[in-house]
């Protein structure tokens, strides 16, 4: 899996909405990408997705 791309339409995570910016502090987060999908993201990298591609 890309941690740097949705992995369901490939969408780059840089250019999601600034609400879904690489956070400051390692955490586990979930982002909505542009095509619905949501994303779990560890440390800011991508580790899952509710839909497969």
């Amino acid at each position: 899996m890309d941690g740097n791309r949705c992995p369901r339409c490939g969408w780059p995570l840089a250019e999601l909405p600034a609400t879904a910016a690489r956070p400051a502090t390692p955490r586990l987060d979930y982002v909505r990408c542009v095509c619905g999908s949501w994303l779990a993201r560890l440390d800011g990298e991508v580790v899952g997705a509710t839909r497969t591609p």
